[in-house]
């Protein structure tokens, strides 16, 4: 039998970006969620989170553009939740036990997706330590039931508007004739399409997350497809990805993002720019909470 005696130094831990502080001494926890069972055109997003966590290790953990290692702030990625055969009643009470036990020992849940549905669970987890459930997204979720489900991706906004004071959603492109009845009897809800003038769009969402505690979730189909094509609902015409990084800098600067997510990746076989792209992407944000948050001092922020 072959000994692994003394090799624990040279094993490097299956973990976002290949570190693996302890859980004590860390300040940001990836929590991965494997789930796609109310998936209604592409599932697949179940092995959105490992696909992530694989890319992430080929990353660079200095950041060029804040001038600091953000991973220095301490990061610990927990096992996978056990939830792929599960309901999404139960998928969703797992996520918000998880989520509430990181924020009690006072860090910041980072999740990867898996389906939308996720952030449901998220946000019952968080919802007293937040005014604002605010997400980049192509879709609206806001269907009260979807293919027989009041718990589902494509209602998930909806669910959610129904717990927290106030829902933001930035960046659709596509609406049902029954979301937009939802959306119009909702008095708590702002949507805002990502229009042909979207500076104007991007300044609306900015303004109505200012100074809040927010709940962040980002679909990744916020992107437009021909960036990121690995997507259980593909929708054309949306962001690339300089101008996601450039909206959720200004969103860390200006809000304070308690908890975040990162949903709806569906690997495609073959590629690995997808992945890679997603866990920049959440790179980039933990980067951003530590510059803003004014928690850790890392020197972040060489272009200020």
């Amino acid at each position: 039998m072959v000994s692994l005696s003394g090799l624990e130094g040279s094993i490097v831990p299956y973990s976002f970006l290949g570190i693996q502080e302890s859980y004590e001494d860390s300040s940001y926890v990836i929590v991965g969620v494997p789930y796609d069972a109310t998936s209604s055109w592409m599932p697949g997003s179940r092995a959105g989170p490992l696909a992530v966590i694989e890319a992430s290790r080929y990353m660079d953990p200095y950041d060029m553009e804040l001038g600091c290692i953000p991973a220095e702030a301490g990061l610990h990625t927990i096992p996978e939740l056990s939830v792929l055969e599960s309901t999404p009643e139960s998928m969703v009470n797992t996520v918000r036990e998880a989520v509430g036990k990181v924020l009690d020992d006072g860090k910041v849940p980072v999740l990867l997706g898996g389906e939308h549905t996720l952030s449901l669970g998220a946000v019952q987890g968080a919802k007293d330590e937040i005014e604002v459930y605010a997400t980049l997204d192509a879709h609206a979720d806001f269907y009260d039931d979807y293919e027989g489900r009041r718990i589902s991706h494509a209602t998930v906004s909806k669910r959610i508007s129904e717990l927290v004071d106030e829902v933001i959603i930035y960046g659709v492109r596509t609406l049902g004739w029954e979301e937009r009845e939802e959306l119009n009897s909702s008095d708590n809800v702002t949507l805002i399409p990502l229009l042909a003038r979207e500076g104007e769009a991007a300044d609306t969402f900015l303004r109505k997350i200012e100074g809040k505690k927010v709940y962040l979730s980002v679909d990744v189909d916020v992107l437009d497809s021909s960036v990121l094509p690995c997507l259980g609902t593909p929708e054309p015409g949306g962001m690339s990805y300089r101008d996601v990084v450039v909206i959720l800098r200004e969103v860390f600067r200006r809000a304070s993002i308690v908890a975040m997510d990162f949903v709806e990746f569906s690997p495609c076989p073959g590629m690995r720019s997808d992945a890679y792209t997603v866990a920049r992407l959440v790179y980039k944000s933990i980067g951003y909470h530590i510059l803003y948050s004014g928690k850790q001092d890392l020197g972040c922020g060489a272009d200020e």
